[in-house]
Protein backbone atom coordinates (compact mmCIF):
# COMPACT_ATOMS: atom_id res chain seq x y z
CA UNK A 1 0.00 0.00 0.00
CA UNK A 2 1.33 3.44 -0.92
CA UNK A 3 2.02 6.04 1.76
CA UNK A 4 -0.45 8.92 1.84
CA UNK A 5 0.87 11.62 -0.45
CA UNK A 6 2.80 9.27 -2.73
CA UNK A 7 0.81 8.49 -5.85
CA UNK A 8 1.57 5.09 -7.42
CA UNK A 9 2.28 4.80 -11.15
CA UNK A 10 -0.68 5.63 -13.40
CA UNK A 11 -2.78 2.63 -14.38
CA UNK A 12 -3.55 2.70 -18.14
CA UNK A 13 -6.75 4.35 -19.31
CA UNK A 14 -9.09 2.72 -21.84
CA UNK A 15 -10.31 5.36 -24.28
CA UNK A 16 -11.89 3.34 -27.08
CA UNK A 17 -15.66 3.41 -27.42
CA UNK A 18 -15.37 0.09 -29.26
CA UNK A 19 -15.18 -1.74 -25.90
CA UNK A 20 -18.48 -0.25 -24.74
CA UNK A 21 -22.02 -1.48 -25.31
CA UNK A 22 -22.86 -0.93 -29.00
CA UNK A 23 -25.96 1.25 -28.54
CA UNK A 24 -24.25 3.27 -25.80
CA UNK A 25 -21.12 3.80 -27.94
CA UNK A 26 -23.31 4.93 -30.85
CA UNK A 27 -25.16 7.39 -28.59
CA UNK A 28 -21.86 8.83 -27.29
CA UNK A 29 -20.51 9.19 -30.83
CA UNK A 30 -23.72 10.94 -31.88
CA UNK A 31 -23.49 13.23 -28.82
CA UNK A 32 -19.89 14.14 -29.67
CA UNK A 33 -20.88 14.83 -33.28
CA UNK A 34 -23.53 17.33 -32.14
CA UNK A 35 -20.82 19.19 -30.22
CA UNK A 36 -18.46 19.52 -33.21
CA UNK A 37 -17.49 23.09 -34.01
CA UNK A 38 -17.34 24.22 -30.39
CA UNK A 39 -14.66 23.34 -27.88
CA UNK A 40 -12.78 20.15 -28.66
CA UNK A 41 -13.97 17.29 -26.46
CA UNK A 42 -13.40 13.56 -26.37
CA UNK A 43 -14.20 10.38 -24.49
CA UNK A 44 -11.26 10.43 -22.11
CA UNK A 45 -12.09 7.19 -20.31
CA UNK A 46 -14.46 4.37 -21.20
CA UNK A 47 -14.36 0.81 -19.84
CA UNK A 48 -12.58 0.70 -16.48
CA UNK A 49 -10.60 -2.26 -15.23
CA UNK A 50 -10.36 -3.26 -11.57
CA UNK A 51 -6.75 -2.02 -11.31
CA UNK A 52 -7.71 1.34 -12.83
CA UNK A 53 -10.71 1.70 -10.51
CA UNK A 54 -8.58 0.86 -7.46
CA UNK A 55 -5.99 3.44 -8.56
CA UNK A 56 -8.64 6.15 -8.94
CA UNK A 57 -10.41 5.20 -5.69
CA UNK A 58 -7.11 5.60 -3.81
CA UNK A 59 -7.03 9.37 -4.44
CA UNK A 60 -7.92 11.26 -1.29
CA UNK A 61 -7.87 8.01 0.67
CA UNK A 62 -4.45 6.40 0.32
CA UNK A 63 -2.61 9.10 -1.63
CA UNK A 64 -3.20 12.44 -3.26
CA UNK A 65 -1.71 14.89 -5.72
CA UNK A 66 -4.18 17.68 -5.06
CA UNK A 67 -7.15 16.10 -6.86
CA UNK A 68 -8.86 14.92 -3.71
CA UNK A 69 -11.30 12.04 -4.06
CA UNK A 70 -11.68 11.08 -7.71
CA UNK A 71 -14.41 8.45 -7.38
CA UNK A 72 -16.67 7.00 -4.72
CA UNK A 73 -16.88 3.62 -6.47
CA UNK A 74 -14.50 1.21 -4.69
CA UNK A 75 -14.58 -1.40 -7.49
CA UNK A 76 -15.11 -1.34 -11.23
CA UNK A 77 -18.44 -3.14 -10.83
CA UNK A 78 -19.85 -0.45 -8.53
CA UNK A 79 -19.64 2.02 -11.44
CA UNK A 80 -21.14 1.75 -14.91
CA UNK A 81 -17.60 2.31 -16.23
CA UNK A 82 -16.84 -1.29 -15.26
CA UNK A 83 -19.68 -2.50 -17.49
CA UNK A 84 -18.86 -0.42 -20.58
CA UNK A 85 -21.93 1.73 -19.99
CA UNK A 86 -20.26 5.00 -18.91
CA UNK A 87 -17.59 7.36 -20.21
CA UNK A 88 -15.89 10.48 -18.98
CA UNK A 89 -16.00 13.24 -21.58
CA UNK A 90 -13.53 16.07 -21.12
CA UNK A 91 -12.06 19.00 -22.99
CA UNK A 92 -9.29 17.93 -25.35
CA UNK A 93 -6.54 20.30 -24.24
CA UNK A 94 -3.71 20.55 -21.69
CA UNK A 95 -6.12 21.03 -18.75
CA UNK A 96 -9.08 18.76 -19.59
CA UNK A 97 -10.63 18.79 -16.12
CA UNK A 98 -10.52 22.58 -15.75
CA UNK A 99 -13.05 23.53 -18.39
CA UNK A 100 -15.52 26.35 -17.72
CA UNK A 101 -19.00 25.58 -16.42
CA UNK A 102 -20.44 26.37 -19.87
CA UNK A 103 -18.44 23.48 -21.36
CA UNK A 104 -19.83 21.00 -18.83
CA UNK A 105 -23.37 22.28 -19.38
CA UNK A 106 -22.96 21.75 -23.13
CA UNK A 107 -21.81 18.17 -22.49
CA UNK A 108 -24.74 17.56 -20.15
CA UNK A 109 -27.33 19.06 -22.48
CA UNK A 110 -26.00 17.09 -25.46
CA UNK A 111 -25.92 13.87 -23.44
CA UNK A 112 -29.49 14.30 -22.26
CA UNK A 113 -30.74 15.19 -25.76
CA UNK A 114 -29.27 11.85 -26.86
CA UNK A 115 -31.03 9.86 -24.12
CA UNK A 116 -27.95 9.60 -21.90
CA UNK A 117 -27.57 10.49 -18.24
CA UNK A 118 -25.13 13.19 -17.15
CA UNK A 119 -23.34 13.16 -13.78
CA UNK A 120 -23.75 16.92 -13.41
CA UNK A 121 -27.45 16.46 -12.63
CA UNK A 122 -27.05 13.99 -9.78
CA UNK A 123 -28.26 14.60 -6.22
CA UNK A 124 -24.98 16.33 -5.44
CA UNK A 125 -24.73 18.51 -8.55
CA UNK A 126 -21.38 19.20 -10.12
CA UNK A 127 -19.73 16.22 -8.43
CA UNK A 128 -19.06 14.27 -11.63
CA UNK A 129 -19.26 16.68 -14.54
CA UNK A 130 -17.36 14.50 -17.07
CA UNK A 131 -19.52 11.41 -16.42
CA UNK A 132 -22.00 10.31 -19.09
CA UNK A 133 -23.80 6.95 -18.88
CA UNK A 134 -26.43 4.91 -20.69
CA UNK A 135 -29.79 6.49 -19.93
CA UNK A 136 -31.65 3.22 -19.33
CA UNK A 137 -29.43 2.27 -16.40
CA UNK A 138 -30.22 3.19 -12.80
CA UNK A 139 -27.82 5.65 -11.16
CA UNK A 140 -25.49 2.84 -10.03
CA UNK A 141 -25.16 -0.87 -10.74
CA UNK A 142 -27.05 -3.16 -8.38
CA UNK A 143 -25.97 -6.44 -6.82
CA UNK A 144 -28.23 -8.14 -9.38
CA UNK A 145 -26.24 -6.42 -12.17
CA UNK A 146 -22.96 -7.62 -10.66
CA UNK A 147 -24.32 -11.15 -10.29
CA UNK A 148 -25.51 -11.15 -13.91
CA UNK A 149 -22.07 -9.92 -15.02
CA UNK A 150 -20.30 -12.68 -13.07
CA UNK A 151 -22.69 -15.39 -14.28
CA UNK A 152 -23.21 -14.42 -17.93
CA UNK A 153 -20.74 -11.65 -18.78
CA UNK A 154 -20.89 -8.02 -19.74
CA UNK A 155 -23.05 -8.54 -22.84
CA UNK A 156 -25.86 -9.92 -20.66
CA UNK A 157 -25.87 -6.67 -18.67
CA UNK A 158 -25.88 -4.66 -21.90
CA UNK A 159 -28.87 -6.67 -23.10
CA UNK A 160 -30.69 -6.20 -19.77
CA UNK A 161 -30.51 -2.43 -20.27
CA UNK A 162 -31.19 -2.40 -24.02
CA UNK A 163 -27.66 -1.40 -25.01
CA UNK A 164 -26.93 -4.49 -27.13
CA UNK A 165 -28.97 -6.87 -29.28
Amino acid sequence: MAKFGIVPPEVPVQRSLDVCAPAFAAAVRAMLKTLEGGRAEWAFETLRTEPRQAFLHGFGRLYDDGRGKVTNAPTALTSWHGFGLAVDVVEKDATPWDAPVSFWNEIGDAAERGGLTWGGRWKRPRTDLPHVQWGQCPASPTEADRALFRAQGMRAVWQKYGAAP
